[in-house]
């Protein structure tokens, strides 16, 4: 019975013995003296040995060096004197490289005391080993997220695959780099763009042993590297879009001022001189209107490429937007306005958008340093004023600025600050011309006219303030002013008995083009308590012809409050009867520039005389205006109209000799 359980238990030994020796990881007993007591096969084939009897009774100083032994020894004594186990320690490798992960505990007897320390360890290099390729791609993509100059990021990405991988040759090959040799087998692994494209390779000396993990490693290496060259140029394009114009790709307004600071600076230490040119095209909104934004996209490419070529490397050619361009001429042999002709030659040169042949042409002003300023903005700011006046004085031309254009400038801003003061003060008055019927004799209506009484230069004519009053817009807040002035007059007159008349206002385009026109009509007709069918709106034939199909639509707005509606100038907007049928109106004003040679020029005439009738068939009032002359008046009469404005009857007066007029003329009338 012992026997076999002598023999059970030996078996039970033999059996733990055997699995012991299958498991890979390193297993042993010591004694308190730090001898072998157990080996595993492992640790046996690891120290160099052939049987586990050769090592038993051995200590670590017998069999690896001093230093290393000595480690070993604190760990286990710690151990063995505490009771306390160490568990899961990472340490290198004694013998060759690696990683091994250690725990030790107390070996106890059957009365638990500490007769030794079991250990164990397994081998964790290979771990170790994606921890530290992991590490490494984690590393390379924070160096691509913190956006790292491209150069840097390569230059390290470098470093760190040859710290992996030890004494192989690795080369980047991007762009138009030359192919790595190597005396042995390379891999290569792409660089693809974001586009699928390739920006290069990852070439890698091959080496035995190479695992599957480290070729993914470097397969992954390359994907970031490709990120990395797309991140920089993604930054490269944007830099350039911050500073180059996006369509045309010349320099916007940022980088040109930067570069001409630095001309300037340079032109006044070596006394030259730097020339400014403003470059606009003449009817560039026509293109766009009527070949489309496409091709007027293609027209600005092309005229960019032509000025750059015909500046070249002389000067800074850019585009500021829509479709003008600045371009800055250092002095040189060939004088600023032979190269300026050349330019404007070039680009109107003809060429071919959507099919269609065109030529183009352009206003270039003009100003040069040391003469009309020495900063960028006064060069600008001339240059600016010089290419107005080119294109007031017919367009396509070359304009120079001189001083008396900042003049000019400097009163305009002034004229336009005091006509804004004008509108918050109300310094607007209000002058009407009488509108005689030759029949009765009588005054039937009045134009309203607009003088200003400026405080110093006394009582303004249209002229001189109402072309600035449109361009700035304030034309808008004018006849607003205007408007309910008229209203309120009319009202006043009928108020104190005189015979009704009808109030015609002149409404500009501005005005007409502004929503909220017909409620402002609205409100001045009730603000006057007058009677809508009192007041008649003159709009001009030009103004209307510019769009129909909305002109009407807001002409019948307008009619809706009761109001009339008159074509003032009548017979220079082109107008075809088929269309003016369409406008709800109620009379035509035939334009004073076809009375002005009645009767000296025969052609006035007819087209006076066809207009008249023109009136008649439509059943419209037809006034004549500008009527100075009873030769004019006779001939007009003739011809059907009945209805006269003119200096012959009356000029534009102030309310109170208006109403002397009108009893004066009823009076005379009733006497008649």
């Amino acid at each position: 019975m012992l026997q076999a359980q002598y023999l059970s238990l030996t078996e039970r030994y033999e059996w733990l013995e055997a699995m012991i020796n299958y498991v890979p990881d390193f297993i042993y007993a010591k004694d308190r003296n730090s001898r072998f007591l157990f080996a595993n096969r492992a640790i046996v084939a690891n120290n160099g040995f052939t049987h586990v009897e050769e090592l038993i009774g051995l200590t670590d100083a017998e069999i690896h060096p001093v230093a290393d032994a000595r480690k070993i020894d604190e760990v286990e004594q710690r151990v063995m004197e505490t009771g306390e186990p160490d568990l899961g320690v990472e340490e290198r490798r004694l013998k060759g490289e690696g990683w091994l992960m250690m725990s030790r505990v107390p070996l106890r007897d059957r009365s638990g005391n500490i007769i030794g320390v079991v250990g164990a360890s397994r081998d964790i290099s290979a771990r170790k080993r994606a921890e530290e390729l992991m590490s490494a791609q984690t590393k390379l993509l924070q160096d691509v997220a913190r956006g790292v100059e491209l150069w840097s990021f390569l230059k390290d990405a470098r470093l760190l695959l040859e710290r992996l991988l030890g004494e192989r040759h690795i080369h980047f090959l991007i762009g138009e780099a030359h192919a790595a040799t190597f005396t042995g087998e390379a891999v290569e692994f792409p660089i693809f763009s974001r586009d699928g494209g390739r920006h290069g390779a990852l070439v890698i000396e091959k080496a035995d042993g190479d695992e599957t993990s480290l070729m993914e490693f470097l397969a992954g290496v390359a994907q970031t590297v490709g990120i990395a060259i797309d991140r920089h140029h993604d930054i490269a394009h944007i830099a350039f879009l911050a500073e180059h114009d996006a369509l045309t790709g010349l320099p916007n307004r940022t980088l040109l001022d930067r570069k001409l600071v630095d001309l300037l600076a340079s032109a006044s230490q070596e006394q030259k001189s730097v020339a400014v040119a403003f470059v606009d095209l003449d009817n560039f909104k026509l293109v766009n209107d009527s070949l489309g934004h496409a091709a007027g996209d293609e027209l600005l490419k092309v005229v960019a490429q032509r000025i750059s070529t015909c500046i070249g490397k002389s000067g800074v050619v850019s585009r500021i937007g829509g479709d003008e361009f600045i371009i800055v001429l250092e002095e040189n042999i060939e004088p600023v306005c032979d190269r300026l002709h050349a330019v404007r030659e070039a680009i109107s040169e003809p060429l071919a958008l959507d099919g269609v042949d065109i030529r183009v042409t352009c206003s270039i002003g003009v100003a040069c340093s040391a003469e009309h300023g020495d900063t960028a903005s006064e060069l600008f700011a001339n240059a600016d004023m010089a290419l107005y006046r080119a294109k007031e004085s017919g367009r396509n031309s070359i304009q120079l600025f001189t001083p008396a254009m900042g003049e000019e400038a400097r009163n305009k801003l002034i004229r336009i600050e005091e006509l804004r003061r004008a509108v918050e003060r109300d310094e607007f008055v209000l002058h009407y011309q009488p509108q005689k019927d030759i029949r009765s004799g009588k005054v039937i209506s009045v134009e309203a006219l607009v003088r200003w009484q400026h405080p110093l230069e006394g009582l303004l004519l249209p002229g001189a303030f109402i072309p600035l009053a449109e361009e700035t817009g304030l034309i808008v807040p004018i006849g607003d002013i205007v408007l309910r002035k008229a209203c309120e007059q009319a009202r006043a007159w009928q108020d104190r008995g005189l015979p009704e008349l009808r109030m015609a206002v002149n409404v500009s385009a501005r005005q007409f083009l502004e929503n909220s026109l017909t409620s402002q009509v609205a409100s001045a007709l009730q603000s006057a308590g007058l009677d809508p069918r009192w007041l008649e709106l003159e709009l001009t034939e030009s103004l209307i012809m510019r769009d129909v199909e909305g002109a009407i639509e807001r002409m019948h707005e307008l009619t809706q409050l009761g109001v009339s509606l008159a074509i003032d100038d009548f017979g220079t907007g082109y107008s075809s009867l088929s269309t003016l049928r369409r406008f709800p109106l109620s009379r035509l004003k035939i334009d004073r520039s076809f009375i002005a040679d009645i009767p000296s020029k025969p052609g006035d005439m007819a087209i006076t005389s066809a207009i008249v009738s023109l009136g008649r068939t439509l059943e419209l009032e037809v006034v004549a205006e500008g009527v100075e002359t009873e030769e004019q008046v006779h001939f007009l009469t003739g011809a059907g109209c009945e209805m006269f404005q003119g200096f012959l009857f009356a000029r534009p007066l102030p309310p109170h000799e208006v109403e002397d007029l009108i009893v004066r003329m009823a009076e005379q009338a009733d006497n008649g």
